[in-house]
């Protein structure tokens, strides 16, 4: 929905295309033209109006790691399948460009940090295997009918618009969710655990950067903020925020997700020499303008 809103803004036609399993319509912008559909569905773009495409945005998929283990079928039909139909759509189609948001899940759990782009891919769960196949699916579909990508991997990506009834996707929004609901807010894994996280404006920044930049086609760019919190400070920035004294609000800690790794920190200079990109919201910046989102909602 920001990514939409931000296109239509600069004058762009946009078609939306989702099933709403884990989206609400209200999201959706409403000079937007919308079509429900299941990208996992070989024949979802037989409803598409005949227009000339100009790109491809897919931002499709079952996001959570720990959904993958629960129905790891599910994700391959959405993730990978999903991305194989939507390339053929793009063929059939002639789009000639297409931008990819893929997972830094795709690493696994590297102690290469702060994580480059080069380092060996050991995806840990179905969710990033599923990923990664997706970017090679890019790679191959370019290479064999010449369709321009940019595959962005994102870290935990965050903001105003999340689905606070999902406990299982979204790091601050699952939080947020126990919290804003007054439940006791239980949190997957040691407090100890670092994440970079990412607001949603700065991904569509630098997603909005690529289209007009030829030095990002058949590129692969993390997209971070390339700093680090530990999620006892996210946690205790959620609570302060949410009127909260520290201490006062119950957590408890169980045990971590399959998968789910221990640190994780962007490597952003890629992005930043190729697209002139920088993010402009720090972490401390963008929990405050989230929680504030949540309030006025």
């Amino acid at each position: 929905s920001a990514l939409s809103l931000r296109l239509i803004s600069e004058g762009y036609h946009v078609t939306i295309c989702d099933d709403l399993s884990n989206g609400k319509r209200g999201n959706i912008p409403v000079d937007a033209e919308f079509h429900k559909v299941d990208i996992s569905d070989s024949n979802f773009f037989d409803s598409l109006p005949s227009y000339p495409y100009e790109v491809v945005f897919h931002v499709a998929a079952q996001s959570s790691n720990a959904l993958s283990w629960k129905d790891p079928v599910k994700d391959l039909m959405v993730n990978q399948l999903g991305t194989f139909h939507i390339l053929n759509f793009c063929l059939q189609r002639n789009v000639n460009r297409i931008i990819f948001c893929s997972s830094m899940s795709a690493y696994g759990s590297t102690k290469n940090l702060p994580t480059p782009e080069s380092i060996e891919m050991k995806p840990d769960t179905f969710y990033a295997v599923h990923k990664l196949a997706s970017e090679h699916y890019l790679r191959i579909f370019s290479k064999e009918n010449g369709i321009p990508y940019t595959i962005f991997r994102l870290y935990t990506t965050y903001g105003h618009g999340q689905n606070l009834d999902n406990i299982d996707q979204g790091l601050l929004s699952i939080y947020l969710s126990y919290i804003i609901n007054k439940n006791p807010l239980i949190v997957k894994g040691p407090k100890n655990r670092t994440r970079d996280i990412i607001h949603v404006n700065d991904v569509v920044e630098a997603i909005m950067l690529s289209l007009s930049k030829d030095i990002s086609f058949n590129k692969t760019y993390n997209l971070g903020s390339g700093q680090y919190l530990t999620i006892e400070e996210i946690i205790n920035l959620l609570i302060k925020g949410m009127g909260y004294k520290l201490g006062e609000y119950p957590v408890k800690y169980e045990g971590g997700t399959q998968g789910d790794p221990p640190d994780t920190l962007a490597d952003i200079s890629a992005a930043m020499e190729d697209l002139g990109w920088k993010p402009r919201i720090s972490p401390l910046k963008g929990i405050g303008i989230t929680i504030d989102s949540f309030k006025k909602r």
